[in-house]
């Protein structure tokens, strides 16, 4: 084993030597090298971050989610549809037995006030199970226990999370023991969460913990712990061992369904139709894998990220050929060395060895650069999601895992490039080569090299192809009309329940900020909104609408959002028939839901009055039967966008804001100027009427578009710029294979000359022989492309995956390059002249 060592590091240290004299060949296959190599880490620290690794606690494959989506809720929810009622959570947690523990979180944004200084803050709402099933520590104080659930609102502590703590509070551990205020109450900071632990969402850090215990006096006032009919906990579980996911499923089937018998037959149930009472009863749970966590953003980045690796992935096989095409080069011109080596007694195996050490020694140095050219890379592809008020808590730094994976891949790529042309290197006549006249394993390294040549050109036009139709993706969603005005508006949010407000208080409040703001110079108008746009999550309801029966087993269906009169003017959007909402509309019903007129847009007046004006017909919420219809419709106005661009315009309700409890407040001011010169004067303003709300997600519409199209935008930037580098390699093979040729047969071609050939014609069939190799190429990924179609169609929009436009440009564009890197070497063969190669016989 000593000795093999020795002998690896004899080679290592000839290999460096070796390198040294051939200072261009080691330069090209060190950047090419470099560039494929850290393409790939660059997605892969991504990948590895949000979708590979488990979260930092203990024993985290014991972790598992329980849920029960696309199930009849009978009540609604809110968050992402894994959510169960508080109820629901606390008869499983009581009543189970594959579970050692159980606990679940509320993920709500609250105002935090601490000297002087008042801030919305990312918080989550936790059973006192939290910490203690997770097993994180404090770093400074304790962490919340299950003794601060014991009485309802009776807990008023609280948790930060360390970069928070850091952040905020200058990792000050006094901290711990004072008062800060939050929505206005008492809080007493108890602890800090360790260094490390961020939270169950990946990329997103939780900056407080509260008792859930004290919801009502955080959460908004219309919701309640003891609501059975509302889904707004996620529940989470360590399982006990022995036990799996699916068995815990199994196991716990028959305690759902016994509970929802007993909530089906409560008093709620009583104007549910026996459809919905079935559906309801139809529900299952499900036990998921929760050891990494629980993040919209990896679902939101899994399939671009997964795409992009793909890609990185064929970009390193064109490296790769490139590399190993490089190797077959330099191998026929060191024939002559191998030879006396071999003649001295050296063994075909270890002139495979050194060859194969050498290009390691390539791999790892490429593999160095490249790690740095990684870590600028996913600090590139964050910026793509990331924004200055939701900044990403995702690593972009190398660890021992990217080191690893790095070097596994260097390892990799070096065995891939330079293992075949090592061993062909060794396949020679000895005595022929020594005497330099090996020419059949120079030709036939010829065919090897043309042949890589083919598969590179192949993979650049696949690559190109696929660029080019995520591109033209981008370009066509961002043609897109969203409905709305979204230049020069700028868009933010503040939430008054939460600051203390009642619904009078706030409604005044809201009218009077509105008139100060609507005064301002340099703001066009102002208006107001209950939900934000192009967002992820969006507010739908079931309706009754007068006149209309769904099929049996379905009901009418519409997004939903309250807004202020001028809403419709401040976005552009036209009032097609009937008005908008103004004063008439501040008074509303006092008895359920509290609307009593609606706007409706096209796409509502199409699905549900046939296209008729909608304009004096009624509908109700709910899809009880006997539902009363009693809400007006007003107005009806265009379609719009609503939870992104690439979904098509949805049936859309409004309702007027001010007949609404107002709470969370999603404010657009559209300006005459740069919206962000105006946003100094809003913060102004509402400092002059209360300092202690705080204005946060700050945005332009501008930004909101283009944050809501980050995915595609990151495909079609990363995908153009890994083709290009690829089409740059493919080309650089294509010229070193023209160019060895047209060495190699220069005494054939000087020969002609003499004779009488032409230049044009010399030249003429140079670039026939190159063209011949890219259209073969050509060919190749023209039938691959077809395969490829069926793993990127479901990321593209406006563009089919055969798309013969896109196909043929970028086959012009592969030709136009390949011809021109073909045109130099032509030239040179054209001007060889007889008595230059004659003289060197």
């Amino acid at each position: 084993m000593k000795q093999a060592l020795w002998h690896v590091l004899n080679d290592g240290r000839y290999a460096l030597r070796s390198l040294r004299a051939a200072p261009l060949f080691a330069a090209v296959a060190i950047l090419s090298m470099a560039f494929g190599i850290g393409a790939n880490t660059a997605v892969f620290t991504l990948i590895d971050q949000v979708l590979l690794r488990t979260l930092p606690v203990d024993r985290p494959h014991e972790l598992v989610q329980v849920s029960a989506p696309n199930t009849e809720s009978y009540g609604g929810g809110m968050g992402d549809g894994t959510e169960l009622s508080f109820a629901m959570y606390r008869d499983l947690r009581d009543k189970n037995a594959v579970f050692s523990t159980m606990f679940c979180r509320m993920p709500w944004s609250m105002p935090l006030g601490f000297d002087g200084r008042t801030e919305q803050v990312s918080g989550h709402m936790v059973s006192g199970s939290f910490f203690p099933a997770l097993g994180v520590k404090p770093a400074v104080g304790r962490l919340l226990t299950p003794d601060d659930d014991r009485v309802m609102g009776g807990h008023p502590v609280a948790v930060l999370g360390n970069s928070y703590w850091k952040s905020r509070f200058g990792g000050d551990p006094t901290i711990v023991g004072k008062t800060v205020s939050i929505n206005r109450q008492p809080f007493e900071v108890i602890g800090i969460v360790e260094s490390g632990f961020q939270g169950l969402d990946v990329g997103d850090p939780v900056q407080l913990y509260v008792p859930i215990a004290m919801e009502q006096k955080l959460g908004p006032p219309w919701l309640r712990l003891d609501d059975r009919r509302f889904r707004f906990v996620q529940v989470f579980a360590r399982l006990r061992e022995g036990i799996t996911a699916g068995n815990a499923a199994a196991a716990l089937q028959p305690l759902y369904r016994s509970i929802l018998e007993q909530e089906v037959g409560d008093k709620a149930f009583a104007a549910a139709s026996a459809n919905t009472k079935q559906r309801f009863l139809d529900g299952r749970l499900t036990v998921d894998d929760a050891s990494r966590g629980h993040s919209i953003l990896r679902d939101a980045v899994k399939e671009p990220l997964l795409i992009l690796m793909a890609v990185a992935g064929v970009v390193l096989l064109i490296v790769c050929a490139n590399v190993a095409n490089l190797f077959i080069a330099r191998g026929a011109a060191r024939q002559r060395e191998m030879a006396l080596r071999v003649a001295v007694g050296g063994s075909r195996w270890q002139i495979v060895r050194l060859l194969l050490v050498e290009s390691v020694v390539l791999a790892l140095t490429g593999a160095a650069f490249g790690l740095l050219l990684s870590a600028w890379g996913a600090d590139a592809l964050l910026a793509f999601y990331a924004s200055p008020d939701n900044p990403l808590a995702v690593s972009s730094g190398p660890d021992l895992r990217i080191l690893l994976f790095t070097s596994a891949i260097a390892v990799g790529t070096a065995l891939l490039a330079g293992a075949f042309p090592a061993f062909r290197s060794t396949r020679f006549d000895l005595a022929p080569t020594l005497r330099g006249a090996g020419g059949a394993v120079v030709s036939d390294q010829a065919r090897m090299r043309k042949t890589l040549v083919v598969a590179q050109v192949a993979l650049a036009f696949l690559l190109l192809i696929t660029a080019g139709l995520f591109a033209r993706t981008l370009k066509n969603l961002l043609e897109v009309d969203p409905g709305f005005r979204t230049t020069r508006v700028i868009t933010f949010q503040f939430d008054l329940a939460s600051s203390g407000y009642d619904a009078d208080r706030a409604r005044r409040f809201a009218k009077t900020f509105q008139e100060r703001l609507s005064s301002t110079p340099g703001v066009t108008s102002v208006a107001y909104a209950f939900q934000s746009l192009l967002g992820r999550g969006g507010w739908g309801m079931p309706f009754t609408v007068e006149g209309f029966a769904p099929p049996p087993g379905e009901a009418a269906g519409s997004m939903a959002n309250a807004v202020s009169p001028g809403y419709f003017k401040a976005m552009g959007i036209r009032v097609l028939t009937g008005r908008e909402f103004d004063e008439r509309d501040e008074t509303g019903f006092k008895d359920g839901w509290s609307y009593s007129v609606a706007i409706v847009n096209e796409t509502f007046a199409r699905l549900y009055f046939g296209g008729a004006n909608p304009v004096g017909r009624r509908v109700g919420i709910g899809s009880d039967p006997g539902t009363p219809t009693r809400i007006e419709i007003v107005g009806l106005v265009s379609d719009s966008r609503y939870t992104g661009i690439r979904q098509e315009n949805p049936p859309q309700i409004y309702f007027p804001y001010l007949q609404a409890t107002m709470e969370g407040v999603t404010a657009f001011v559209q300006t005459a100027q740069d919206p962000r010169t105006v946003m100094a004067t809003i913060r102004r303003e509402m400092a002059a009427l209360d300092a202690d709300i705080a204005i946060h997600d700050v945005s332009t519409l501008d930004d909101l578009v283009d944050r809501s199209l980050s995915n595609e935008r990151l495909i079609a930037t990363l995908s153009l710029m890994l083709s290009g580098m690829a089409t740059l390699l493919s080309i650089v093979g294509l010229y070193g294979v023209v160019a060895y040729t047209v060495q190699r047969r220069a005494r054939e071609i000087g020969i002609r000359i003499a004779l009488g050939a032409q230049a044009r014609r010399i030249a003429a069939g140079v670039l026939t022989e190159a063209g011949a190799l890219v259209t073969l190429g050509l060919a190749v990924g023209f039938a691959s492309s077809w395969w490829l179609g069926r793993y990127v169609q479901t990321q593209l929009y406006g563009v089919t995956p055969n798309d013969p436009t896109t196909i043929l440009l970028a086959a012009a564009v592969l030709a136009a390059v390949a011809g021109a890197a073909s045109f130099l070497p032509a030239r040179r063969a054209a001007r060889v002249t007889p008595m230059e190669v004659l003289r060197g016989d």
